[in-house]
């Protein structure tokens, strides 16, 4: 049996992210990383929340964990993109 932790944040702490969410949000979607459709869908914000928590739950700054989110989904738009041969849009469904 694989047990879970689970981390408690403090409530300055989980305003911090969400201030961190929006901040990486509206970075991505001025990239046009992120689709203005998929900013306001519930699924992006919910994968984004859980890269959020692994990266805090490794004691990295809120600085950091922005520079890690924003690079980690900047690369998996690349790597999308890559797979499917062709650079489209330049929109996300993510």
């Amino acid at each position: 049996m694989v047990r879970q932790l689970r981390s408690a944040f403090t409530p300055d702490a989980l305003a911090t992210f969400d201030e961190t969410m929006d901040e990486v949000c509206r970075e991505l979607l001025a990239d046009g990383v992120l689709s203005p459709a998929a900013f306001g869908a519930g699924q992006t914000r919910t994968r984004l929340a859980r890269k959020l928590i692994t990266c805090a739950s490794g004691g990295w700054s809120a600085v950091q964990i922005k520079q890690l989110l924003l690079r980690a989904l900047r690369n998996e738009r690349s790597a999308a993109l890559r797979k499917t041969g062709s650079r489209g849009n330049g929109r996300s469904h993510f």
